[in-house]
């Protein structure tokens, strides 16, 4: 073998002896994740997709005469800007209106049902038949919460019942559980709206 060989051999060995060893002190970058399967980058983007005006409402069995009737979340923005929201049973029609939440026996917080009327209104609202203690909340057509009150529930005979009244014309009401208005600081001069009602489940 020539020198020109041995020398061109040698350098080879050397470097070949080198390359496995080489580092530049610091640590090697960590392996690379696997990437994640289809259906993860799927779940993965649709959870950052999904806003709070996106999700359904989930409210919970109270009464086999209402839990049909569609749900809606509502949205109160209070006087302290703060933002309190409820998942709702809707009643717009004269059948749901009138029996209302008669005989349910336990709203969860942060649940409730809402009246919606076509028209303007000043009548009342009464506590027949219904065996919790219920906040109520009228507001105007613009959404403005126009009143405030609690209602307990009516121990008298039907025509003995006291109707609660607002005082000013409303189109619409939310009735949740005793205490809960007062307790999330809703109070007239709040705005109310809600989501477009969908079927229940």
């Amino acid at each position: 073998m020539s020198r020109r060989h041995a020398t061109a051999a040698t350098l080879l060995l050397v470097v070949l002896t080198l390359l496995p060893g080489c580092t530049t002190g610091a640590d090697p970058d960590p392996p690379a994740e696997d990437p994640p399967a289809d259906g993860e980058v799927a779940e993965n983007q649709a959870a950052e997709d999904t806003s709070a005006e996106d999700r359904r409402p989930e409210v919970p069995l109270l009464h086999p005469e209402i839990d049909d009737l569609d749900e809606a979340i509502v949205r109160i923005a209070t006087t302290a800007d703060d933002e309190v929201e409820l998942d709702v049973k809707v009643a717009e029609t004269d059948t749901a209106r009138r029996r209302g939440l008669m005989e349910v026996m336990q709203l969860p917080e942060g649940t409730g049902m809402l009246f919606l009327f076509d028209e303007e209104r000043t009548s009342g609202f009464w506590m027949w038949n219904t065996l919790i203690e219920l906040d109520i909340a009228f507001a105007a057509a613009d959404g403005e919460i126009v009143a405030v009150e609690t209602m307990v529930p009516c121990e008298t005979s039907r025509a003995d019942c006291p109707v609660t009244a607002p005082g000013e014309p409303y189109v619409t009401v939310l009735e949740v559980a005793g205490g809960n208005l007062a307790d999330a600081g809703v109070t007239p001069g709040a705005h109310l709206t809600w989501s477009d009602p969908v079927p229940a489940g």
